[in-house]
């Protein structure tokens, strides 16, 4: 036997092969038509750079550091405007915009500005990518530095197997000059439309703005005016990467209802079968309501799931409180005085806490057939 050791370089330093992805491949599978059409042609690449600090070259590039890394700055002085692991930045100019490349070990992601950027006109229109699971449910999730959420608590992260490679795909897109607070001044609505979650805590003004949206063609999350050709598209192009690159699954986190079923008509299933319950008894309470004479939008289906959470639940408009609980997934504030074990019907994802709706779909030989058995819910004491 031999002495000698052995080592995994590339897992050792967190390089992983979606971060293998060429630009070219980037902007030929995820950058949609429309989006090519809305930043023009290419002009030049103006940089190509690794760094290591939070912030970017411009408002609104900038990373984070999730795990609150203390590095000495250049005159020693410990502080977390610096990250663990150094990431490229690519900066292409285009005729209308910029687009941004930035891909560490882990991830990578496209960042499409519309307006000129460098005196903060620049407009976020599009931005893609995927992640590779591989640390998720564990504090090295979070070392990365191209995240918005974290992915480290070890129910609600953990991944659906550890024979199967898999990557995360996030996808945004919105067309410029659409956002709700440009076209109407009202940066509370705004808000709301973003998150509506954050506003569970004020019930009636909870109400008076989902009236309002609820009477609106956007949906719960879409502040701004959908580009119509990332849905699409998006999908094919996520997969097509994903399989070349040898991944065995692609997965994504749905925030609201219309994603979740966008998902599904993809081939998408729902790792978590309490989860899928609970989607299941929402999608009835829907139909219900339809039966009952109110015909609902898409987008109205996806509010009507969020007021589900609504608390106390007398408040809720009549016609829209579904009945029922879901087994098996645990409440949140407003529920405490329920049987843990079953909970009133929610939407699962509330961008807020780490609750993820996952869905997962198999793309390599070897995951064909592949059902989860995981549960991402805390364990009842």
């Amino acid at each position: 036997m031999s002495i000698f050791q052995t080592m995994n370089l590339p897992s050792q330093h967190r390089v992983t092969r979606i971060s293998q992805v060429t630009d070219e491949e980037i902007w030929r599978h995820l950058v949609t038509p429309t989006v090519k059409g809305l930043l023009g042609s290419i002009l030049k690449v103006e940089s190509n750079q690794v760094l290591d600090t939070v912030a970017g070259l411009f408002p609104g590039d900038e990373v984070t550091n999730l795990n609150g890394h203390m590095l000495a700055d250049a005159n020693g002085k410990l502080s977390k405007d610096y990250v663990r692991y150094p990431y490229n930045h690519t900066l292409y100019r285009t005729v209308n915009g910029a687009m941004v490349i930035k891909r560490d070990g882990v991830k990578f992601e496209v960042f499409c500005w519309f307006g000129d950027i460098d005196r903060g006109k620049g407009e976020l229109i599009f931005k893609a990518a995927l992640r590779d699971r591989v640390y998720d449910g564990t504090k090295r999730a979070n070392d990365c530095a191209l995240l918005e959420y974290a992915y480290d608590n070890p129910d609600y992260h953990k991944r659906i197997s550890t024979e199967l490679s898999s990557v995360e795909l996030s996808i945004y897109g919105f067309m410029p000059g659409s956002r709700i607070s440009d076209a109407t001044g009202d940066k509370v609505f705004d808000q709301f439309v973003t998150n509506p979650f954050h506003f569970l805590d004020n019930p009636q003004n909870f109400l008076a703005l989902f009236h309002r949206a609820f009477q609106s063609k956007r949906g719960p999350g879409q502040y701004s005016a959908a580009i119509p050709d990332v849905a699409k598209y998006s999908l094919a192009g996520f997969e097509r990467l994903a399989s070349k690159y040898g991944y065995d699954l692609i997965e994504m986190a749905a925030s609201h209802y219309h994603v979740a079923k966008w998902a599904q008509a993809g081939g998408y299933a729902y790792s978590d079968p309490a989860q899928a319950e609970m989607v299941s008894k929402l999608q009835a309470g829907l139909e219900a309501i339809r039966a009952s004479g109110t015909p609902l939008t898409r987008s109205q289906q996806s509010w009507v799931c969020v007021l589900q959470s609504l608390r106390p639940v007398d408040l809720v408009p009549s016609g829209f409180l579904m009945s029922g609980v879901a087994s098996g997934v645990a409440g949140r504030t407003g529920d405490s005085g329920q049987d843990q074990s079953e909970q009133r019907l929610r939407w699962p994802q509330n961008n807020v806490d780490d609750e993820c709706l996952w869905l997962y779909k198999p793309l390599s030989a070897k995951a064909q057939g592949f059902i989860p058995n995981v549960s991402f819910q805390p364990k009842l004491l």
